[in-house]
């Protein structure tokens, strides 16, 4: 079932980065969307969310998305948050805001720590690697406004989460010791999000660059030997390695989708990262103002599957020795237009190099062994 539904409060962005998968890439249907959700579409929202919670009998999240969501403001943001909590009560299991930190300030934070909402804040590095890709429209940088807003989190005692993409064959150690300088302790790494049609376009034909990054921050991790540093990425592919399968995130072993995003218009879609794949590959004739979210797997589709688990692993994967670990890779980075999915990841020999090193730690190291197996710190 869906256990998690990401909420498109806001259509528009107050950046302008330049991997973006929303803005800068295949598809521009968020520039279509209502700038901003009206509370006729949440509280339906709310509705169906609480629907399918009695029906499955399991409490569902909300991950405020958008754009930045920040840009409704404060007194929205209160009031967004105040009927998801009226309305759902126990169903809900909590909600958390994924922003990039530009905007927030002490009233910002405070209403946050007030809420009780759990905060992402995406950022890529110190300012020499942050500022050449997250830039506003007018083309500066926002890495210093991103630090006054993590500093304003943490003076509110907000934990802060951070999602950083990989800069293919950037320096993966300078970001990393970067955000450990800032006193973040749970880093998530991400693979960029590119097809096989548009791989070579954005970041060259290097044979492994994303490893050539994540390596030595790999290293570092490991040397710093501080359990309390949550780096998800890591600990679900060293788990996964262990047999405890995919506890953090859907990038590695195709899992079933537990989610599904809403536009402000109301439109149910899956994972939007996808549309970095085609235009309009994500649309779907479902709507919160019309649909249940069982709807969606009672009509056979790409979303449908997805939810299942029911994307066949690509045929050239089957005889791979970290098969049953990786699954192929994310659902986005499989994609060519010619054969769909059937692909490994754009990112697939720096998958391989990464779980080599993984298998070897894992073979020399009897302590990583016991953690590993747990799947988390």
């Amino acid at each position: 079932m869906i256990f998690n539904v990401v909420v498109k409060v806001a259509s528009r962005c107050n950046l302008n980065c330049s991997y973006c998968y929303l803005y800068n890439h295949e598809d521009a249907s968020a520039l279509r969307q209502p700038k901003q959700i009206s509370d006729r579409v949440f509280s339906v929202l709310l509705d169906r969310m609480r629907t399918h919670a009695d029906r499955h009998d399991r409490p569902m999240s909300i991950t405020l998305h958008g754009g930045e969501p920040t840009l409704i403001g404060t007194d929205r943001m209160r009031h967004l948050v105040g009927l998801a909590r009226k309305c759902l009560g126990s169903r809900l299991s909590g909600v958390s805001i994924q922003t990039n930190a530009t905007l927030i300030d002490a009233q910002w934070a405070g209403l946050f720590a007030e809420l009780e909402m759990t905060v992402g804040v995406s950022m890529d590095g110190p300012a020499e690697i942050h500022d050449r890709v997250r830039v506003t429209h007018g083309g500066n940088g926002s890495h210093a406004a991103v630090v006054e807003g993590i500093e304003a989190l943490r003076a509110a005692g907000i934990p802060i989460r951070i999602l950083c993409v990989v800069d293919p064959g950037g320096d993966g150690l300078l970001a990393y010791r970067h955000f450990r300088s800032l006193g973040v302790r749970h880093l998530d790494f991400l693979l960029p999000d590119v097809s096989h049609d548009n791989r070579v376009a954005r970041y060259g034909s290097a044979a492994h660059p994303v490893a050539d990054y994540l390596l030595p921050v790999l290293d570092a991790w490991l040397e710093e030997n501080d359990p309390g540093v949550f780096i998800p990425l890591f600990w679900d592919l060293l788990a996964r390695g262990m047999g405890a399968g995919t506890l953090h995130t859907d990038c590695f072993g195709n899992p079933p989708m537990t989610y599904a995003v809403v536009n402000t218009d109301g439109s149910i879609e899956p994972l939007d990262a996808l549309k970095v794949c085609d235009d309009g590959i994500t649309s779907t004739e479902f709507n919160v103002l019309t649909h249940e979210f069982d709807d969606i797997y009672q009509r056979p589709s790409l979303f449908a599957d997805a939810l299942a688990g029911d994307i066949a692993l690509p045929a050239d994967c089957r005889g791979c020795r970290h098969m049953a670990v990786c699954g192929g890779g994310y659902l986005p980075h499989r994609y060519r237009r010619d054969t769909g999915f059937d692909n490994p990841s754009v990112w697939c020999v720096d998958i391989q190099l990464l779980l080599d090193r993984m298998g070897k730690l894992l073979a020399t190291t009897a302590p990583l062994q016991a953690v590993a197996a747990t799947g988390c710190p």
